[in-house]
């Protein structure tokens, strides 16, 4: 059996009044020696030198003698620096001295400071017997501390909640897993509900603090099902992957989505002083404020609505497995991936008459044309931004590593059912769906028979499966605002008339005429795209025309299309908002002090006079970035199109991808069909011609956008290459 180091709670030990600080009292000399021996200790990245230890210990029994409770405590530092260390036989060996002193003084001195003293000393054993491979010794002292921690922290306290993790964890190593799963749900029950009453009463950046701490327990549970399937056939152990499933439903986008529902809730109570105030935030956001300012209104609304009782509440975290097999159709499969804090990657499938979900691991290797990568490192140096056939055979066996067997095996007859995925880790800016789900030929036969995911099922890529019961029907706005054609050099002149005409329109506070200076130098004769002139135009006219739609669509063309005139667009309950223009996302780098840290900042899109290197004060300068579309209200957007390059980038962090669509939807966007790379100006037109077609005359977003990438590897034999027609993606596109 493969041993991993077992996290237990040593960091108790600062509670522990060992070290050089117990010879305080003793002479300066003696002290500082001492300090620096333990600095040595700890630094050291080997098995201990025993010369280091000893003259450690040596010091304590000059200072003390060694039949003193001081060097009884010397004597446990010391083992635990060894458990640090892995020399796990020396760190028994001085505990067994420690504990003969220790039963010297019975209920004394040791024994009165006790509670903690031996919760640190049982978690210590457990974990110098866990090393040593004598489980069943490790789980009875992990067992002892979890009930002295009950006692003394309480039934809700983080140390007893970890301690039932670290117990569930040992029953596992032992393949009891009923046991195992009996801790563990105590446990995560309980932090369900602590993470209920902070994100209710808290402000976005305590909640964000918090969420650092919880997320530990979160990626334990799911840890604790991956490994699991890997002692045992797929998916036999029903209440792990149930807590999993759970786990994932709980945090994935929650940061995200807790402000999004507490923001429209504060809209929707009628609450005067809790809606002026979160104004204020929205503009506060959009300026840059400090993140003391945000928390202040915050408190603001909470205090508000707890005055009026309308005290908050956060439905979805009571969601689980069994509510997302419920709205499932017979023949459907959810899919949750999720990537372990080792670097593994795994997905838990559901369908509707399922008792619970099952676990797959995906494989950790793929092949690619130098030789085996690890998964994320293969997807990310495979883009099918360059693709050409001769690359079919290195997708198919990238496909293979996520699309495993074990996973195939679950999913429905063709034309029998549909595919929801959430994704994680890099699949999140990775096009899974359009990898080749049809073994290729050698690639002489071109482009034409590449045959992807997506072409046989209908798949749905979302936010967390969690969509399939949240998800509420469509805007009831009619309007549809689109943006193409740009003219990215304009006078200043014009740029202040614009200005002045929209100042009564625009959300006073979101203007944000500084926050994207810092692209300036970047920017330089920002070429025009013919190609979204035609496209602004066609779908404009396609929308007009439709008669079972009920749209009306608006251009804004040429120098018509300013950033300012998009700022005016919030608060509108606009349906739609198409944008065909320039993207960017800049990758963060450290090296260079002028690169904002924040990725919302990094992020944007070019809008009329965005090449102009002077603009007049108190206008905004054409580059939208996505912390100022976050400062925005979108509610009632149904659908944002961002026909431009890599707008489905960004940071991806533990939360979701941080870029332009978390922008979005912080400003509470619906679906968003976004784009992976840098795409093709006239077979982009195609695409989003035909998908706006297809979707006014009655299809839904999906099947829309499935018929426009037909018609773009139709169109013609340069465009089958999914370089062309695959960098789109839809999130979240229900309906």
């Amino acid at each position: 059996m493969t041993r991993r180091l077992l996290t237990l709670t040593i960091a108790l030990a600062s509670l522990c009044p060992v070290g050089a600080q117990t010879v305080a009292d003793g002479t300066r000399g003696t002290a500082d020696r001492a300090r620096l021996l333990q600095d040595k200790i700890r630094s050291s990245q080997t098995n201990l030198i025993s010369d280091d230890l000893n003259a450690l210990l040596d010091l304590y029994r000059q200072q003390y003698t060694a039949e003193s409770a001081q060097y009884a405590d010397a004597l446990q530092w010391a083992a635990m620096a060894c458990a640090e260390a892995g020399d796990n036989r020396q760190g028994q060996r001085l505990l067994g001295q420690s504990d003969q002193l220790f039963a010297r003084y019975g209920h004394g001195t040791f024994r009165g400071r006790d509670t903690v003293q031996q919760i640190f000393r049982h978690d210590l054993r457990s974990r110098l017997l866990y090393n040593s491979g004598a489980d069943y010794r490790a789980l009875r002292q992990a067992k002892h501390s979890l009930e002295l921690k009950r006692q003394h922290f309480g039934p809700h306290s983080e140390p007893y909640l970890n301690q039932l993790l670290d117990v569930s964890r040992l029953y596992a190593e032992r393949m009891q897993y009923r046991k195992s799963n009996c801790y563990h749900n105590e446990g995560y029950n309980s932090y369900v509900e602590l993470i209920k009453h902070e994100f209710c009463t808290t402000s976005e950046s305590e909640r964000s603090m918090y969420w650092d701490k919880a997320v530990k327990y979160i990626n334990k549970t799911i840890e604790l099902a991956h490994r699991a399937a890997s002692k045992t056939h797929i998916g036999s152990e029903p209440q792990l992957c149930q807590a999993a499933y759970n786990a994932l439903l709980l945090s994935k986008g929650l940061l995200l989505n807790t402000t999004i529902d507490f923001e429209n809730y504060v809209s929707a109570s009628g609450n005067q002083r809790a809606m002026a105030a979160l104004r204020e935030k929205k503009a506060a956001t959009a300026r840059g404020e400090q993140q003391h300012v945000l928390d202040s209104l915050d408190y603001v609304m909470l205090g508000a609505l707890h005055d009026a009782r309308q005290d908050y509440h956060i439905p979805q975290l009571s969601i689980t497995w069994r509510d997302v097999a419920d709205r499932l159709l017979p023949g459907d499969l959810a899919i949750e991936f999720y990537k372990t804090t080792h670097g593994d990657y795994g997905a838990l499938v559901l369908r509707h008459d399922w008792k619970a979900p099952k676990i797959v691991r995906l494989k950790h290797f793929a092949r690619t044309g130098s030789g085996y990568e690890e998964l994320a490192a293969a997807l990310a140096a495979n883009p099918m931004e360059h693709y050409t056939a001769r690359d079919a055979r290195r997708l198919w066996a990238l496909s293979r590593a996520v699309w495993t067997d074990d996973l195939l095996r679950y999913f429905p007859e063709q034309g029998d059912g549909r595919i929801f995925f959430s994704a994680d880790g890099i699949l999140l800016v990775s096009g899974i769906e359009y990898l080749p789900f049809v073994c290729p030929d050698d690639g002489t036969a071109g482009d034409d028979n590449y045959a992807s995911l997506s072409d046989l099922f209908p798949v749905y890529r979302l936010s967390s499966t969690r969509e399939l019961v949240t998800h509420s029907a469509g805007s009831i706005g009619r309007d549809a605002t689109i943006y193409g054609g740009l003219a990215y050099s304009m006078s200043a002149a014009a740029m202040q008339q614009d200005a002045q005409r929209l100042q009564g329109e625009t959300t006073r506070g979101i203007a944000l005429a500084s926050d994207s200076r810092g692209e300036r130098g970047a920017k330089q004769l920002i070429p025009f795209l013919e190609g979204t002139l035609a496209e602004a135009d066609s779908i404009t006219a396609t929308i007009n025309t439709a008669r079972i739609s009920g749209l009306s669509a608006t251009a804004y063309t040429q120098q018509q299309g300013t950033e300012a005139s998009f700022k005016a667009l919030s608060g509108k309950q606009r349906r739609v908002i198409h944008v065909a223009t320039h993207g960017f996302f800049r990758e963060s780098n450290t090296a260079d002090a002028t690169t904002p840290e924040n990725p919302l900042l990094r992020s944007g899109l070019y809008f009329a006079g965005a090449d102009n290197r002077e603009v007049p004060d108190g206008v905004d300068d054409g580059t939208l970035t996505a912390l100022e579309i976050a400062g925005m209200d979108l509610r009632g957007l149904d659908l944002v199109a961002l026909s431009a390059c890599e707008t489905a980038k960004g940071d991806v962090r533990g939360d979701g991808v941080f870029g332009l669509q978390r922008g979005f939807k912080m400003a509470s966007a619906g679906a968003i069909l976004m784009s992976l790379w840098q795409v093709d100006d006239e077979a982009t037109r195609v695409l989003m011609t035909e998908f706006y077609r297809q979707w006014t005359a009655g299809k839904s977003k999906h099947e829309a956008l499935q018929m426009a990438r037909d018609v773009v590897r139709q169109k013609s034999k340069r465009w089958q290459s999914p370089r062309y027609w695959a960098a789109f993606v839809l999130l979240d596109g229900l309906d």
